[in-house]
């Protein structure tokens, strides 16, 4: 099997999926992704890493509000 990533026209889309529904169903997998965001990827030892400062932090109050990480992370 393998894995492609395609960015199709808005003019050819609706012809491109014409012609993926006539191969034979098995033979092909499409999932669209324009609705679905792309996060970086970390591995679980690093997710466990920041879990675990962000609790120790919290709990020597030196936590940050909500509203300032958010605004951090979405300005990126």
């Amino acid at each position: 099997m393998h894995s492609v990533k395609l960015t199709i026209t808005d003019d050819i889309f609706e012809k491109f999926m014409g012609l993926v529904d006539i191969l034979p169903k098995e033979s092909i997998e499409i999932e669209e992704i324009d609705a679905i965001p792309v996060y970086p990827a970390i591995s679980f030892e690093e997710a466990r890493e920041k879990v675990e400062k962000a609790v120790h932090e919290i709990s020597q109050h030196k936590g940050r509000d909500a509203d300032s990480i958010f605004k951090e992370i979405l300005s990126q």
